[in-house]
Parts: structure tokens; sequence; C-alpha cells
């Protein structure tokens, strides 16, 4: 699934002054691009809730659209508004993103009174811009109590690779006792690379 966006070049407006217009400033960029732009914050609001980071957000600009995927925004530290976005503009070669999981099924194990835990809810993966699908399933009826599901487990679409450890545990069903152990190893495992970021972006940016 895409979607679509409104944006425009910045030529000389300051993005302080974008911001007070009710404007979000940003940048366009991939190896060979590197452009200023910016959005309609409204616009960009309602389109990020929906997209996320795991969707294509198509820019409209006026010499063309360009795919892309959000890899940064930052927020005003007090008034928890976005006040810059990085956009990744995809070509032919594939890129790391996280696809969300949807789990299916009911495991047998919580049908014996155990409790399905989610460890992840996404999976970082490598794929060409063509092939990203909007979701991995993942079937977890068969899992007892005790059990876990692996990322090397899943059954990925056609062009799609893991870029984790194939290892990595994406599911388990545990005994009640057991979940809080498992929340707190899931906080200690590599978290995806941090999009929300607080602070000020330089006013040159």
């Amino acid at each position: 699934m895409e979607y679509r966006l409104k944006a425009y070049y910045r030529e000389g407006e300051k993005p302080s002054a974008l911001r007070r217009a009710g404007k979000l400033p940003g940048v366009m960029y991939n190896k060979s691009l590197n452009r200023k732009v910016y959005v309609e914050l409204g616009e960009f609001d309602k389109v990020f809730r929906q997209a996320s980071i795991h969707h294509v957000i198509v820019l409209e600009l006026p010499d063309g659209e360009f795919p892309t995927l959000v890899r940064q925004v930052n927020l005003d530290k007090r008034r928890r508004r976005p006040e810059h976005v990085d956009f990744y503009v995809l070509s032919d070669e594939p890129v790391e993103m996280y696809v969300p999981l949807r789990f299916v099924g009911t495991p047998v194990g919580v049908r014996e009174g155990g409790v399905l835990q989610e460890v992840h809810r996404d999976i970082l993966v490598r794929v060409s811009p063509r092939n990203i699908p909007e979701y991995i399933e993942v079937d977890v009826s068969g899992l007892g109590i005790g059990d876990s599901l692996h990322a090397s487990e899943l059954k990925l679409p056609e062009g799609v690779k893991l870029a984790i450890s194939p290892e990595e545990t994406l599911a388990a069903v545990v005994p009640p006792e057991d979940v809080e152990r498992l929340e707190a190893e899931a906080a200690e495992a590599p978290a995806e690379p941090e999009v929300i970021k607080k602070g000020k972006k330089e006013e040159e940016a």
C-alpha cells in the first residue's frame, strides 16, 4: 500500500518561517539526490498516522512523483509536534525497512492455559521497493506452552530477505507467571532505529 502527499521545493524560505505558516520543512534524499522540501503539516500528520515507517509515501512535486519512506521525524520538545522530516527516496535498489507482522491462529498452548507473547510487532527486512509487502503473516496456531517461533521460521514473500538474526524470537507461548520475565528480555533486545526524535533541527536543514 502506498500513500500520497503534496510537497514543494524549498528555495530561500527559512524553516522557522515555514513552521509559523503551518508547513513542515524536510529533506528528500538517497545516494544521488538531496533536495530541501516542505509539506503541509496537517496533511503530513494525516498521512504519517496511517503510513508510519512501514509504507511508501509518494511525494507529489512540481517536476514529478517520488516514492519515499520516512526515515526520521524531529519533534519540538515542548509542543510535541513535528518540526522536520527526512524522506528517503526509493530507487530500484533493495532497501532495509520494517514490515508489520500479522499473527494469525490460536496457539494450542493458549487453549491449554498459556499466554501468547508477541515479542516483535514488525521485522527488519531487505526488499526491493517493487516487492514491499503490506505485512507478513505469522501462523502461531501450532505453538504449545514453552514453544517459541523464530525469524528463520517465517514464510517470507518472494523478494523479501531477513535483515536480522534468524534466531530472533518473534513470539512464544508461556505460562502466565513467565510473562513478566519475557517482557524484560524483549526490552533488552535491540530496538528498531529511532524514527521519532526530540530536539530542534538546525535552521539550515
